[in-house]
């Protein structure tokens, strides 16, 4: 989706795309982990690995940056993307 594209809320306020761009992950993930918390009567420590990365996702779950080739602008790609997400703790 372009990063352009404009969603509308409920009350009519535009949000450009590419603020919300990962919150859906996010969500899932953040429910997984509550959904697993609940399963389990809070006993156990959930695991949830997720490739959807929005600040505070960190608090959820552990992040996979994908499938990667073995070659030197993937691995340039990786770190740049880790660097950017470290920020968003």
């Amino acid at each position: 989706m372009p990063t352009d594209a404009l969603h509308f809320k409920a009350n009519g306020v535009k949000v450009q795309h590419m603020d919300v761009h990962n919150v859906y992950g996010a969500l899932m993930q953040k429910s997984t982990y509550q959904g697993l918390i609940q399963r389990d009567s809070n006993q156990l420590r959930p695991f949830v690995l997720t490739r959807s990365f929005f600040m505070g996702s960190q608090k959820y779950g552990a992040y996979w940056t994908g499938d990667n080739l073995s070659i030197f602008e993937e691995l340039k790609g990786c770190l740049v993307m880790l660097l950017q997400n470290s920020l968003a703790a």
